[in-house]
């Protein structure tokens, strides 16, 4: 396993800065995720980490020694990518072993490493098999196992289950989480999805153009959020924001004011909700009044869409199958002044000990 520290690492392709300084220690056996929107830097991040990429700056270190100058070769990873990367003609046997074989590992080092690997990853049965009569699951099982037989320092995923059908992904999210308890191996993942990243991490990076804007672990990002954009971007639905303004034990927000037993800082420019942490009442017994435009049903949940004046659309989860909410009935909305999130003129939180 593998401690792997990053140090004033850049990234340029020409005249465009892709990551700008970065920082960040990930410790032995832990699972790290990248998160970001597309074009912020998560997946060039991991590729300058497996060596794919050269830095244009800083340093990699793993278990202290300095890698920045060393081939993808030399830093004993493994990499399993989104496409599966394997090959058509060869069986799932072949596919998990090649790479040792190339390494001229003896024969029966090489069945012991493939033979381990299939039976934490249940592949026994396919072994004979090639990947064309394999469901994407099973591919995507078979990559791993690859990364599995290197017996490497650390395991690297670029967005691993982006290809796979949405059960298939639930299934697999818990055979990586299961492989992770199992082997208590240092892994470093990239994903779009924020189930997959508030499920699986220990530790999530959250980046923007190229900037970590907060590292903590996935109920840190989702209750102290750093910033109006990690606020915004961690949590699905996202965090509802409104405009707003301190006034006395108040704050003042579009068509009303929330009142606190203590005063608000002065600084702050943006209040925050959660759609759990916003409970719909009769029109005018709320903090502010609108008029719900959609109800979506999932049967667990119920999650209202209501339109404020000069706010626009806020987001409202209601536990269970709320059969007394109906489109264009006007509500009113009170804030759990508890769970508020309070930002300043440039988006950054307020501290909790402020508000």
């Amino acid at each position: 396993m593998a401690v792997i520290t990053l140090s004033g690492v850049t990234k340029s392709f020409g005249s465009v800065s892709i990551i700008k300084g970065v920082d960040l220690s990930i410790g032995d056996g832990e699972f790290v995720i990248f998160v970001g929107p597309s074009g912020s830097g998560k997946s060039t991040l991991l590729r300058l980490i497996a060596g794919l990429e050269e830095t244009s700056g800083g340093h990699i270190l793993i278990d202290g020694t300095d890698v920045t100058d060393r081939g993808p070769a030399e830093r004993a990873l493994s990499m399993v990518f989104q496409s599966y990367a394997l090959y058509p003609t060869k069986t799932v046997r072949q596919n998990m072993s090649f790479g040792l074989e190339v390494a001229r590992l003896p024969r029966a080092e090489i069945d012991r490493r493939v033979d381990a690997a299939a039976a934490i990853l249940k592949l026994e049965p396919y072994m004979a098999r090639k990947p064309r009569a394999l469901s994407g699951g099973q591919r995507q099982r078979v990559a791993i196992g690859r990364a599995i037989v290197r017996e490497p320092v650390a395991f690297l995923f670029d967005e691993p289950l982006s290809n796979l059908d949405a059960a298939l992904r639930v299934d697999m999210r818990v055979e990586i989480a299961k492989l992770h308890r199992r082997l208590a191996a240092t892994m470093v993942y990239v994903t779009h999805d924020q189930v997959e990243a508030m499920t699986l991490a220990d530790k999530i990076v959250v980046l923007d153009g190229g900037v970590i804007q907060q590292v903590g672990s996935p109920m840190e990002l989702y209750e102290r959020p750093a910033n109006l954009f990690v606020a915004q971007f961690i949590g699905s639905p996202k965090m509802n924001v409104l405009p707003a303004s301190a006034d006395g034990r108040a704050i003042i927000v579009p068509g009303g004011k929330v009142r606190l037993a203590a005063p608000p800082p002065a600084m702050i420019a943006h209040l925050g909700a959660r759609p759990e942490n916003i409970v719909v009442t009769p029109p005018g017994q709320g903090d502010i009044d609108g008029r719900v435009d959609v109800v979506e049903r999932l049967g667990s949940d119920t999650f209202a869409y209501v339109t404020v004046p000069d706010a626009g659309v806020l987001t409202v989860r209601i536990v269970g199958n709320d059969v007394g909410i109906a489109i264009d009935q006007p509500v009113g909305l009170a804030f759990d002044t508890q769970r508020l999130h309070l930002f300043d003129t440039r988006g950054q939180a307020v501290p909790a000990a402020a508000a």
